[in-house]
């Protein structure tokens, strides 16, 4: 597959909503660092459970906790830019360290139809210019094996800083949907969508294999999943969460959707009023490529029959 002649990276970084950069949050740091290099886009993400390398769990469940959620920053552009953006945050974090990876931009070229990728389409959260769900209902007559709209509480799109308001539509603040599947329909779901999203990167991940996991530099296994799915009479993120945690994993975010499907899940989304919530959520971890082995056994021993696991080589941890 080709990666993007631009040279593209993606950003991510995994932090908690109650880190400091002095005197400042570190998450405004982070996202004023984003705009001031120039990034294509950025989103600021607010996970709802979580822990990092201190193993202190975050969580949105708890009135005690959940002013301390899990946060990922995630930006993408040009290769110089984000090596310059990962060696500021390195820099401004007390803890954690920002991984970036190889990223195309538009649609893969070459490859085989059967390969997979991981897919990401950058846009604002509402209004005529919004490609979020005209993107989901896509993949999914396509058949992409999943998609998640995750919406940014802060973030740059276009060159412009955009944060979110309490009393505020925010139709303009950065959303992202990620996806993933086969090139070809992929490929497809993208052709419907021709201009309306802002940008589209692409990452090649591997499905439920192991190759990933066996790189000398690290990996990140991600678990797509609902709130709803239960495993042991417990939502089955937290199983999964608990026992990456018990298990000595560096860290994992849950990342709660809007909107998505994954596998024959016809698409849905929060409803109001509804008592079992039944949204779409990530799971993500990152580690060594050794011990990212072990959590993908996990993962892909806790998965439902229309749960999809993935892996991705990383740079470094």
């Amino acid at each position: 597959m080709s990666e993007a002649g631009r040279g593209a990276l993606q950003l991510r970084f995994h932090f908690g909503e109650r880190d400091r950069c002095g005197d400042r949050p570190l998450d405004v740091a982070v996202m004023d660092a984003c705009a001031r290099h120039g990034v294509w886009a950025a989103a600021l993400l607010r996970g709802v459970e979580g822990f990092g390398a201190s193993q202190a769990m975050r969580t949105d469940r708890l009135l005690s906790l959940s002013e301390d959620a899990p946060l990922v920053a995630v930006a993408v552009g040009e290769r110089e830019r984000i090596e310059a953006l990962a060696e500021e945050v390195a820099g401004l974090a007390p803890t954690g360290t920002p991984t970036t990876t190889a990223a195309g931009v538009g649609v893969p070229v070459g490859g085989s139809p059967e390969d997979v990728v991981r897919v990401t389409i950058w846009g604002p959260r509402t209004g005529g210019e919004s490609p979020h769900l005209r993107a989901v209902d896509a993949m999914y007559r396509h058949g992409a094996e999943s998609a998640t709209v995750l919406l940014g509480v802060d973030g740059v799109l276009e060159g412009e800083r955009r944060r979110a308001r309490f009393i505020a539509g925010n139709r303009g603040v950065p959303a992202i949907t990620v996806a993933v599947g086969e090139i070809a329909a992929i490929t497809a779901a993208h052709a419907e969508l021709g201009t309306v999203a802002n940008l589209v990167t692409f990452e090649a991940v591997a499905r439920n294999c192991r190759h990933a996991t066996k790189s000398r530099h690290g990996a990140r296994v991600t678990l797509l999943t609902s709130e709803a799915t239960r495993c042991d009479g417990r939502p089955l993120y937290l199983e999964f969460i608990h026992q990456l945690r018990r298990g000595g994993a560096a860290g994992a975010t849950a990342l709660r959707g809007v909107w998505g499907f994954r596998g024959e899940v016809a698409p849905h989304g929060d409803r109001a009023l509804a008592l079992r919530r039944d949204v779409p959520l990530i799971v993500e971890t990152i580690d060594t490529g050794e011990r990212a082995g072990r959590w993908l056994e996990i993962a892909e021993s806790l998965a439902g029959k229309s749960d999809v696991v993935c892996s991705e080589r990383i740079p470094a941890v």
